[in-house]
């Protein structure tokens, strides 16, 4: 996986933050259209946006189950909700090797690429450093030498998270005291 589709399918795991920036049909259309996986003549509907936001959902749990968090049952129907729309292909690269490309139209397939590198981060490895930070749920990529990171930043979640843990341990010998 090259750095490139790493950001992409980060990109896709943050389009939610305060606001939602798929949140409508108008918003996931402009963020498709300007990540060139979907072509601006296409109709968004609310449908698709329920559809990418269950995605997304989706894929945050997967991140969440590498970070030891038990698998969200949701999450294998959304994927397979998703892959009756729009179903991955084998195909053969001008390199002679194989690919898994999307099938199908529109959204679902826009989102069904991005579906594509989560299965080629798995195949090469990488996918199980896709994370969920244990601080604040946030996705990021563990690019750790041993993949043992736990917050998306050290410097914020991580620190807030030791505090708190020093200060339970503070207060429970205190208690015994």
């Amino acid at each position: 996986m090259d750095a490139t589709e790493r950001d992409l399918f980060l990109q896709f795991l943050w389009t939610q933050d305060e606001a939602d920036a798929i949140g409508t049909p108008d918003q996931l259309k402009e963020w498709l259209v300007s990540l060139e996986l979907l072509d601006p003549a296409v109709t968004v509907t609310e449908a698709d946006v329920r559809l990418a936001r269950h995605v997304r959902a989706a894929t945050r749990g997967l991140c969440a189950a590498n970070s030891g968090w038990p698998l969200d049952p949701r999450t294998t129907a959304t994927i397979e909700e998703l892959n009756a729309l729009a179903p991955l292909q084998v195909t053969v690269r001008p390199d002679a090797t194989l690919a898994v490309v999307a099938g199908g139209t529109g959204v679902a397939r826009a989102l069904s690429s991005l579906l594509a590198i989560g299965y080629e981060a798995t195949v090469s490895g990488e996918f199980m450093r896709f994370k969920a930070c244990k601080a604040c749920g946030w996705a990021f990529f563990d690019e750790s030498r041993n993949a043992s990171k736990k917050w998306c930043d050290m410097g914020s979640c991580g620190t807030r998270s030791k505090m708190k843990a020093y200060r339970e341990r503070k207060k429970q010998a205190e208690a015994r005291a």
